[in-house]
């Protein structure tokens, strides 16, 4: 059993970062204004691109979230406390 519950922690983890797509940044020493103002170029276009993959997975988890509660509204209350 609980190889079962890491397994699927770890998947969850993996599809979190897979998700999430985070941008690594590094510092480049010497390099031209002209690379720089390219390199800020295709920094923006890839922020921007990762934010029109994220945004549609996010709001399909949050509308599994809300069908989820509407299905299962007692589970709810007693995990927040009310009784």
């Amino acid at each position: 059993m609980a190889n079962m519950d890491k397994d699927k922690r770890d998947l969850a983890k993996a599809k979190t970062v897979y998700e999430t797509g985070e941008i690594i940044t590094t510092k480049v020493y010497k390099v031209s204004p002209k690379q720089k103002e390219g390199l800020d170029r295709l920094s923006v276009e890839r922020l921007e691109r990762l934010r029109e993959e994220a945004l549609p997975k996010i709001h399909e988890r949050y509308e599994q979230m809300i069908r989820s509660r509407q299905q299962h509204p007692k589970n709810d209350d007693v995990a927040l406390g009310n009784r």
